[in-house]
């Protein structure tokens, strides 16, 4: 295992077979930073610690080499599951940004419409055979609406 920080980001970008110029652009730093983070020329502000950790969905001991375990990472990605690092980085910069903003309507219409899907998705594991309920798609078009209305509102009047 490695311990130190440098390694450990280098390897989580390895497992998940990312290149070093798709994480930068995602993670908002230049490939070259980036590559100065990995092989330990460079040490980064907290700032990035956080926005790296979001990204792998690890916690900052295990990303700073003081625990094993990555401890978050509820989105495992099996049998080559590409787009779970995706889900987990777009999150997190969605609750980021809602936590920025500060605007507790559009946190819970965000939340509104990001629960549908979710518990659509459960309703289908915990029964495949569940009757589909057509009201559930309009509950969604509705918080995406409702979500759409505030996100504008805020972002405009900012």
């Amino acid at each position: 295992m490695k311990t130190d920080f440098s390694g450990i980001l280098s390897s989580l970008r390895r497992e998940k077979g990312l290149s070093q110029r798709c994480v930068a652009s995602d993670l908002g730093v230049s490939q070259a930073l980036l590559s100065h983070y990995e092989n330990g020329a460079r040490e980064p502000k907290l700032e990035f610690v956080v926005k790296a950790c979001n990204y792998y969905g690890v916690t900052a001991d295990y990303i700073l080499g003081r625990t094993n375990n990555g401890g978050i990472q509820t989105l495992p990605a099996p049998h080559g599951c590409e787009n779970a690092p995706r889900l987990i980085s777009a999150l997190c910069f969605v609750f980021e940004k809602l936590d920025e903003l500060s605007d507790p309507e559009l946190y819970a219409t965000a939340v509104d419409y990001l629960t549908v899907p979710a518990e659509n998705v459960a309703i289908l594991l915990r029964d495949p055979f569940a009757l589909y309920d057509p009201a559930r798609d309009a509950e969604q078009k509705m918080a995406e609406a409702m979500l759409v209305a505030n996100a504008r509102k805020k972002l405009t009047n900012s």
